[in-house]
């Protein structure tokens, strides 16, 4: 039987080399990919995949708050991260989560294929260059360096995403299919949580709290 896969990476002709290469096996099936973390939670719920591989840097939701969402909204989906980023803050935040893989792009070809057969009998896969103790070190650390992020909820985060990437109110509502005033309600309310006077506070802030890339 094979293994049902979904691909959510934003870089095409990476995504199309590990589609070619996944679809070479005889046991493994890439049933769909997206090029975004919106349209990756859509066609991941529609699809129902056995394994979802996301990307970190997805645009408009990033690829751990997509998997937050999996979590909470399809737990029976394994979740593979794959990435460039060793940063502590990351692999801490993606243990937290309880996804079933963290593979580095570097080891990509390397190491994909093993980390989908291992996830998909039920164990756990970390890239050979993230030991389980370094880990378990993050995670020991991640509530001090995160406090100020764990203040706002998950939409919030979300949201916080969409501005820094330059998105108006007009548009998050009509991504995320909300009125402007709650979009403006939240805004606000984010606004006020943490502190900020102006949207360059809450772009800095997205770019040292990994939710967008530089």
């Amino acid at each position: 039987m094979s293994i049902k896969v979904f691909l959510a990476d934003d870089h095409k002709i990476l995504r199309e080399s590990l589609v070619i290469l996944l679809q070479q096996e005889n046991n493994i099936e890439v049933i769909g990919e997206a090029a975004d973390g919106h349209g990756a939670i859509e066609e991941i719920l529609r699809l129902k995949p056995d394994i979802a591989i996301l990307d970190i840097s997805l645009p408009q939701l990033n690829g751990l708050e997509v998997a937050a969402r999996l979590k909470k909204e399809a737990p029976e989906i394994k979740i593979i991260i794959l990435t460039m980023h060793k940063n502590e803050d990351f692999v801490a935040r993606a243990y937290q989560l309880e996804v079933n893989g963290y593979v580095l792009k570097d080891n990509a070809l390397e190491e994909l294929l093993k980390s989908i057969r291992i996830v998909q009998a039920g164990g756990i896969y970390l890239s050979s260059d993230i030991t389980s103790t370094v880990v378990a070190g993050f995670v020991a650390n991640f509530n001090q360096k995160g406090r100020k992020a764990g203040l706002i909820s998950s939409r919030e985060r979300e949201i916080v995403q969409l501005l820094a990437e330059g998105n108006s109110n007009k548009d998050i509502a009509q991504l995320l299919n909300l009125s402007s005033k709650t979009v403006e309600t939240h805004r606000s309310n984010i606004m006020h949580k943490l502190g900020f006077k102006n949207i360059t506070d809450l772009v800095l802030y997205a770019v040292r709290n990994h939710i967008i890339e530089p």
